[in-house]
């Protein structure tokens, strides 16, 4: 018989003994595999949803408010092998029942066949058509819309200039599409599109992308472009290298078009105000560029007249003289006369600048006029006009939509006439400087460029010193002027040739598209796919994130599988007698035991892969329900990469034989003699002090019919009890008899006495001492933090009050040790109760006892008291402290507010009544789309999204408290940090888990953005903010978030202060008159609430796997009954021997095992209450009392009834046998 044999056929003897052993080995690995699994299985749902969202995309465009050419990078315009799908991608709102069912955020596209093509299944539903629309299955849920039912959706025109400049028009600026749902699309057919990385679905509408130009005017255009790269590494350059091949001026929507007045060629755009990198690229594509800012004007007044509304163009030659200066003024002959000025004169300007929310600031610059020029070539160019929206198209005055009021009393039929006969033609001229000065704004600081085709012929004449200074002098003087004399001015001598236009045309257009970048204007392809794999690669690991959370179910697995075992090898002990007797060393003995530990180990890893899967898919099942706040969806799926499985295997089955060799690290050092007589105790070796030291046990005995146990002629007896456990008949010495009746013994009963070696009473008496101390210490300690903390304030105060509660965990178990010492050597009270005699007993097996005690105390001490980490929005939600910021209402809108809501002017726009609003102030933020960087969102986000605020207005707020400010910074005003920008870094403050957790992120940390034009920028994060409903977000100063982000309109985000009384009110008022712009308010403290969730979904997954962990723990009480009652089978024989009945020892064993039960849940219990003292007193406190009580209530029971079975297991059968052997 080989080795392999002898361990092969000892696991099959002893299967029943090793059963036990072999579930708890199975147990933990199953909670290790299952860990693992769980974490494949959320990667995998993760790396599932961006492939579906993505489907075959590698590269994609996405321009916004930018719309270029349908056809860019098609077919007839891309070398590449892989053409451009092109679409339209618009936010919207949806609504169906009559408006009874809403769905804000919407994301709409315009698409047509080629789209579904990069699904990766082809959809098996028919393509929209005209008035057709095509739901995915969230929005369709949102909506309850079927095929057939009608929905309307709302979508934002697009505006040729800023909404939020004064002299954008304001009505009309949306669309609304009637629609009818010809399909709802899966997940699988491409209905999850997205580029933004989340595990929550979209709200997508699809309909046709020709209908849809039609339907806004935007005839072949779109502004996304979607790429299959077929997984280049090199996808990203590629597609930029193509991009730049392919677009044209019309791409960033600029027009180079013959001005036949001044015979030259002239750059503009339909966004009115050109670009500054298209500026600066465009005034170095010929050496004779100028540029041109024409501006619309309130007034020009000279002296008690005026001239309403009016164009004014600033401009260099030849209109203006090089030599003029800034203060100068160049005036029509029509204004001439109209307001009877003359050279010489003062000319005043009145003047709307492009404020912040359509604010209408006016301003006033005065000039002096230099000269009068005539209505002649080239001052009468009407082109120099933009297309201002709201006034290109009108045919007179009356029909101006300039988007602010106009104040047609001032209106003059001549100035109607005007319009007629000259359109938008100016009326004065300025320095380019000059205008450049009043009118540049964030949009830009030029409407056109112009190129002339040669260079200009000087025409020298005198100043403005020849013209006579009286009104109608002036004016006849200028008559006579011929155009081509104006002082210093030079013009073209004869018009160019056709084909010299041509040629300039295409110079300019050539060095124009050469040195622009199209990335300078937000044309940037984003490695979408890498981007979201790495979302997944980076995202929260749920394995380990389990693996913590069942830290308690392993252990007491483990543990229970080494007690089982060590069991299971106590009663081997004649066997291994036997084989040391036949001359097998300690070590060979060792060594086969640790190898048939290793099978059952191996056998454990084997079936807890498989028990593994099972607790995985419950797991998942509990986060797609019961725990669905953590995981924020509930289409997770189950997936075990094989390597898991193997890791998990492996390491459950490693831990499992590390637990065994470490149990039989002491094993096998008896002699064989004494192993062979089964009075061997494999587990102790104890030492020479403690084999002295000898304990007390005091116990009356009832008359014994027949002869004592410990010899005949002896009519009293001691027994010694060693440390090992066993009891030693010793003869009686001075022993007195029982007093008789009157004291409740039976006459003729015996007292059993041993008495103690008097230098172990010292040396447990100091020992017992320490620990009291220690026990004492720690009261007082946590009396101390427990006062202190009444003045702390909440989140202070609860990180003291569990600081305490630990400190008295500590606390109880030093008094137990302290206890369980004391008793061990102190004296027997005359007439111990029997569950007082069972409690002594208790310090037989000291360090085992308190061992238990500790594990059960600590474990129901980290169940409720993680309760204290517990977070509760509700509480003190008013307070600027708070993570509301003390706002009453959180808002997020589909499209840009432009108004001021806190302005009698802006909530008159949208009629609001001020009345309702008093007392209301708005705190708005501009936002720049990103990825969601909050606890909600599973993927690491690539790209938060950016809010740009006004630090002063939650500075005077106090809004918030500060978790962290960078080093060195000032603290006493963290938001005014915001307005302190480094070189070329933007100061941003976010909230402390999203910066932490979401993003990997410390303060001090630096993050890299693109700004709109392409430009790389860093954030540095300069504070944190704690718990609070800015989670997912960085905050940036709006001065900032304007000079990078420049066409990002208006305000999309608002924080709403409301008298508590009106909230709804108010709050309803508002979702009314902004409903078209999708406006979703929700109360402060439910969105945080909404964050929270997401831990106290943590806490809860932790409590009840750390509560399964208790109740496998309180099965391991039961096991450690079992082996000290087997081990005291002698010592119980004795005592029924002497005359104690069967029911008596029962009770014996149980209250000592009883008061450890109770002794440990006790001291738990009461510490946990002191450390969610402020939890639970709170009157907003949701925690939940029921399931900790059902927990913890489960494990006392359990382990009552492990305690009892075990017991009832041990006393069974003939217990007299055991004499035998003493």
């Amino acid at each position: 018989m080989n080795t392999f044999t002898l361990i092969r056929r000892s696991l099959r003897f002893h299967a029943r003994a090793h059963l036990g052993a072999l579930l708890g080995a199975a147990v933990g690995s199953a909670v290790l595999v299952g860990a693992l699994v769980v974490g494949d299985s959320v990667r995998h749902s993760l790396q599932r949803f961006a492939l579906l969202r993505l489907g075959k995309v590698d590269v994609a465009l996405a321009s916004g408010d930018r719309f270029f050419r349908a056809e860019l990078l098609s077919s007839r315009t891309n070398s590449l092998d892989n053409v451009g799908v092109t679409a339209l991608q618009l936010p919207a709102t949806a609504s169906a029942d009559g408006g009874a069912r809403r769905a804000n955020r919407v994301q709409l596209l315009g698409v047509d066949e080629r789209f579904w093509n990069l699904a990766e299944q082809p959809p098996v539903f028919e393509f929209p058509t005209q008035d057709s629309v095509v739901l995915n299955r969230a929005l369709a849920e949102q909506l309850a819309a079927k095929p057939g039912d009608a929905v309307l959706l709302r979508v934002p025109k697009a505006s040729r200039l800023s909404r939020e400049a004064p002299i954008s028009p304001q009505e009309d600026s949306s669309v609304a599409l009637r629609l009818t749902v010809r399909a709802i699309a899966s997940d699988e057919e491409f209905g999850r599109f997205s580029l933004h990385a989340s595990q929550a679905p979209p709200f997508n509408a699809f309909v046709s992308l020709p209908w849809l130009q039609e339907q806004l005017k935007l005839p072949g255009r779109a502004n996304l472009v979607l790429m299959v790269m077929d997984r280049d590494p090199w996808a990203l350059p590629t597609a930029t290298a193509a991009l730049r091949r392919a677009w044209d001026l019309a791409d960033a929507e600029l027009e180079l078009r013959e001005i036949p007045e001044a015979n030259a060629l002239e750059l503009r755009t339909s966004r009115v105000f050109l670009d500054a990198p298209i500026t600066d690229t465009a005034l170095k594509a010929a050496t004779n560029a100028s540029g041109v800012l024409t501006y619309f004007v309130n007034e020009l007044r000279a002296g008690d007249r005026a001239a309403p509304y009016s164009m004014v163009t600033a401009i260099g030659e030849p209109i203006v003289p090089r030599d003029m200066r800034d203060d100068e003024i160049l005036i029509n002959q029509w204004l001439a006369e109209d307001l009877n000025a003359k050279p010489g004169d003062e000319l005043a300007l009145s003047y709307y600048v492009v404020g912040i929310m359509r604010k209408m600031e006016e301003r006033t610059s005065r000039f002096r006029i230099r000269a009068i020029v005539p209505m002649a070539r080239p001052y009468a160019d009407r082109s120099l006009m933009p297309d201002f929206p709201g006034m290109v198209e009108a045919k007179n005055c009356r029909d101006w939509d300039t988007g602010f009021p106009i104040a047609l009393d001032k209106m003059r039929q001549k100035d109607n006439d005007y319009w007629e006969e000259h359109k938008g033609t100016p009326k004065a001229f300025v320095t380019l400087a000059a205008g450049q000065k009043m009118w540049t704004n964030r949009f830009g600081n030029l409407t056109a460029v112009r190129f002339p085709p040669s260079h200009p012929i000087p025409l020298p004449l005198g100043g403005g010193e020849g013209v006579r200074r009286t009104g109608e002098g002036a004016v006849r003087e200028a008559e006579s002027v011929d155009a081509q004399t104006v002082s210093g001015n030079s013009l073209p001598a004869s018009p160019a040739p056709a084909s010299d236009l041509a040629n300039l045309r295409t110079r300019v257009r050539d060095a124009i598209l050469e040195k622009l970048d199209p990335a300078s204007i937000g044309f940037n392809f984003e490695p979408v796919r890498k981007q979201a794999l790495d979302a997944v690669a980076q995202a929260q690991d749920f394995g380990q994130l389990f693996l913590g959370f069942s830290f308690f179910l392993i252990v007491a697995a483990l543990l229970l599988m080494g007690l089982l075992f060590q069991f299971g090898i106590e009663q081997r002990t004649t066997e291994v007698g036997t084989l040391l007797a036949l001359g097998f060393t300690p070590r060979q003995v060792r060594r086969l035991l640790i190898f048939e530990g290793g099978g059952l180990a191996l056998l454990g890893g084997a079936a807890g892969t498989l028990g593994g899967c099972a607790y995985a898919w419950a797991m998942l099942r509990g986060l797609a329900t019961i725990w669905r706040d953590a995981s924020g969806t509930s289409a997770l799926r189950f997936h075990a990469e094989p390597l898991s499985l193997a890791i998990g295997g492996f390491a459950g089955a490693l831990v499992a034989w590390l637990t065994i060799w470490l149990v039989l690290r002491k094993q096998a050092q008896q002699p064989a003699r004494e192993l062979l007589a089964g009075g061997g105790d494999l587990n102790l070796q104890a030492t020479a002090w403690k084999e002295s030291a000898r304990s007390v046990v005091e116990a009356r005995v009832p008359p014994h019919p027949g002869p004592l146990p410990w010899g005949e002629g002896e009519s009293f007896a001691a027994v010694r009890q060693t440390e090992r456990g066993r009891l030693v008949p010793t003869p009686a010495l001075d022993f007195p008899l029982p007093q008789g009746e009157g004291q409740g013994e039976g006459e003729g009963d015996m007292i059993l006495r041993r008495t103690d070696s008097l230098s172990a009473a010292r040396f447990y008496s100091a020992r017992s001492n320490r620990s009291l101390w220690l026990a004492v210490a720690g009261v007082i300690l946590s009396s101390i933090i427990l006062g202190a903390a009444i003045f702390m304030n909440r989140e202070t105060g609860a990180g003291a009050f569990f600081g305490a509660g630990a400190l008295l965990l500590i606390s109880g178990l030093a008094f137990a040790a302290a206890f369980l010492t004391a008793l061990t050597y102190s004296g027997a009270a005359a007439r111990p109760t029997l569950s007082a005699l069972g409690v002594r007993n208790a310090t037989r097996r000291r360090k085992r006892s308190l061992a238990t005690v500790g594990l059960l105390a600590s474990g129901s001490f980290m169940i409720l008291a993680v309760g204290v980490f517990r977070l509760d929005s509700e509480i003190d939600a008013a307070r600027r402290s708070s993570g509301t910021g003390g706002f009453a209402l959180i808002g997020e809108a589909t499209y840009p507010v432009v108004h001021d809501l806190n302005s009698a002017e802006g909530r008159e726009f949208f009629g609001l009544d001020t009345n309702d609003f008093a007392g209301t102030a708005i705190v708005p933020l501009r936002v720049r789309d990103g990825e969601d960087a909050s606890c909600l969102n599973l993927n690491r986000a690539q790209k938060p999204r950016l809010l740009g605020v006004q630090p002063e207005l939650l500075d005077q707020r106090n809004a918030f408290t500060f978790a962290a400010v960078a080093k060195g910074l000032p603290t006493d005003h963290p938001w005014l940090l915001l307005s302190r920008s480094g070189e070329g870094e933007v100061p941003a403050i976010g909230d402390q888990a999203s910066i932490q957790w979401a993003l990997g992120k410390k303060v001090g940390d630096t993050l890299d953005y693109t700004d709109e034009r392409g430009q790389v920028f860093k954030i540095r994060l300069v504070a944190s903010v704690a718990n609070s409903i800015l989670q997912g977000n960085l905050l940036i100063g709006e001065d900032e978030f304007r000079a990078r982000f420049t066409h990002e309109e208006g305000y999309r985000m608002f924080l709403i202060d409301a008298p508590s009384n009106r909230v709804g009110k108010i709050s309803a008022a508002l979702s009314r008159a902004l409903q078209d712009l999708g406006l979703e308010l929700t109360p402060a403290s439910r969105r945080l609430a909404a964050f929270n969730a997401v831990q106290n979904t943590y806490l809860n997954t932790f409590q009840v796997l750390g509560g399964l962990g208790l109740l496998l723990g309180s099965v391991g009480l039961g096991v450690v009954v079992l082996r000290n009652v087997l081990e005291r089978r002698g010592e119980l024989a004795l005592l029924l021997a002497v005359g104690f009945r069967p029911r008596v020892l029962r009770w014996l064993v149980l209250s000592e095992h009883g008061a450890l039960l109770l002794a440990g849940s006790g001291i738990g219990v009461l510490a946990a209450l002191i450390a969610v003292a402020p939890a639970i007193l709170s009157a907003a406190a949701n925690v939940p009392v029921r399931s900790l009580a059902l927990v913890l209530g489960g494990v006392w029971l359990s382990g009552a009834l492990w305690t009892w079975l075990a017991t009832r297991l041990a006393l069974r059968g003939r217990l007299l046998d055991a004499l035998r052997s003493e």
